[in-house]
């Protein structure tokens, strides 16, 4: 991870840097050497090293050209370093091995005193003191509103007609597609649900970091494997004696874009997770290991959603972002069953009660009119929409968001094992990359040769100048509980917004 001073105000004019992990990537602590006024005499440098955990997991180097004697760190916390002679310059560098976290606030303090030697057996004196401070800098998430670099999706015995439209999409869209073959990730496809992507930041240096979920799926190799490198980090949490959930998996981790909330301003956004309902007390929710991880980084500050009413229990089944070309710059799109039901009841009372559902697929059609009369499906829908519709107030008072900010998309769902899962492919499960949208074909009623579901969908996101792809997902992630974004992942451009300006 990164280190810098947490103050331009409160510390030296130099900035320092560390690696990520496996990953070292060194800079000097020139401050230190630089203070140092030399004498004729041999004085000494005292350092001590201050944390708030073990200290081991942070530190202090000396350089000799190639070799990096350690300093201070592990069972030493003070060391004496003998000075050079005249006008030598020592430099020492710095070295963070662990991200903020419940337990550690992320703050490292360095303190440095020049000795002089006494004679006579006295103690040695202290001629001059110093003290630097480094805040370890957070793992910062990144929204759909932010510009794509690269999209990663999975190979599997039966997605080609998948990769096929998401080759066009990425292509379209300017930016990279990177497929983890079959022999990598062994028939796991949820490349959403094993990792989040991210990245840490310094005045001088950024590179991404990816957190690697605790789900732990045959996908678990692939992050660390083949992302982990030189500019490119890892990060994960364990829970360890724990049981981790479908809510532990990264469909239920996202981030809003910026917001201001009565007056505070959050300029990277806001993250986002599922839990139970807040007073269930058997509901499932994200492992405690991974909030505490994501509330440290504190500069997010995250939002709970209550999920626990979906299947699989992931917040990207029934909410999503996408860029606006306005003030505000997005729009928060949530599931309607409300909007869908008032879409059907337009066909039908325009003469299409006949049109059917699942055109194309090999299994039953349902016709508007069969829909339109299921009351247990009705009853279903109810229950989902007031889940939604709670979820819908925490939003708007966290987000600081107007109804105006909200599009509704007409998504129905229907109750197994006593939750709720897609009734057909789930629209708000879509792919942001830029103003081209990659979004599950819904296989809608056909009026005058056209789905009306992808025709009211497409009539809401030209109005934002964003463009839809509808990408056939039904076999390969539908029918398994998943949809486009569950099957795939976007690493994209950092904020310009530098995270050491928040007030913190």
């Amino acid at each position: 991870s990164l280190l810098i001073p947490p103050s331009l105000k409160e510390t030296h004019t130099c900035w320092n840097h560390t690696g990520c992990l496996c990953s070292r990537f060194w800079g000097g602590v020139k401050c230190l050497a630089q203070s140092v006024t030399y004498c004729s005499f041999m004085p000494a440098l005292l350092f001590t090293l201050k944390t708030l955990f073990t200290a081991e997991k942070n530190l202090f180097y000396k350089s000799f050209v190639k070799d990096y004697p350690l300093v201070v760190g592990g069972e030493d916390l003070s060391k004496e370093v003998p000075c050079l002679w005249g006008n030598a310059e020592m430099n020492f560098y710095v070295e963070g091995l662990r991200f903020p976290d419940k337990d550690f606030e992320g703050l490292i303090s360095i303190n440095l005193s020049m000795l002089e030697p006494s004679s006579q057996g006295f103690p040695e004196t202290p001629i001059f003191t110093d003290r630097v401070v480094f805040r370890v800098a957070p793992w910062i998430m990144t929204p759909n509103t932010l510009d794509p670099v690269e999209v990663f999706v999975c190979s599997t015995t039966d997605n080609d007609p998948f990769l096929k439209r998401m080759r066009r999409l990425v292509k379209n869209s300017g930016c990279k597609l990177k497929i983890c073959p079959e022999d990598m990730n062994r028939g796991d496809r949820w490349m959403q649900d094993e990792i989040e992507f991210g990245y840490i930041d310094s005045p001088h240096q950024r590179f991404p970091v990816v957190l690697d979920s605790p789900r732990d799926g045959d996908l678990q190799d692939f992050p660390y494997d083949v992302l982990l490198g030189q500019d490119f980090g890892y990060v994960t949490r364990t829970a360890y004696g724990k049981e981790v959930s479908s809510l532990d998996s990264f469909g239920n981790l996202e981030v809003s874009p910026p917001v201001t909330v009565n007056g505070k301003n959050y300029p990277l956004g806001r993250i986002i997770i599922g839990v139970a309902f807040p007073t269930a007390t058997k509901g499932r929710n994200m492992t405690k290991v991974v909030q505490d991880f994501l509330w440290a980084q504190k500069v997010q500050e995250p939002i709970a959603l209550f999920s626990d009413w979906l299947l699989v229990g992931h917040v990207d089944e029934f909410m999503t972002f996408v860029p606006a070309p306005d003030k505000k710059g997005f729009r928060l799109l949530l599931a309607s069953p409300d909007a869908s039901y008032k879409l059907f009841r337009g066909l039908q009372n325009g003469g299409h009660g006949q049109a059917k559902m699942f055109d194309g697929r090999p299994f039953v059609r349902i016709t508007v009119d069969e829909i339109l009369s299921d009351e247990k499906l009705k009853a279903e829908n109810n229950y989902v929409q007031s889940c939604i519709d709670w979820n819908r107030d925490v939003l708007k008072r966290e987000l600081g968001l107007d109804d105006d900010d909200i599009i509704d998309l007409p998504i129905l769902f229907h109750v197994m094992e006593n939750r709720a899962v897609a009734y057909y492919p789930d629209m708000v499960n879509m792919i942001v990359l830029g103003k081209n949208l990659g979004i599950p074909k819904p296989f809608g009623p056909k009026v005058d040769g056209r789905c009306a579901l992808e025709a009211e969908m497409t009539s809401l996101m030209e109005g934002l100048g964003l463009s839809c792809t509808y990408i056939d997902d039904f076999a390969s992630y539908h029918k398994l509980l998943g949809e486009v974004h569950c099957g795939s992942n976007v690493r994209r451009e950092p904020f310009s917004f530098k995270w050491w300006n928040l007030e913190m």
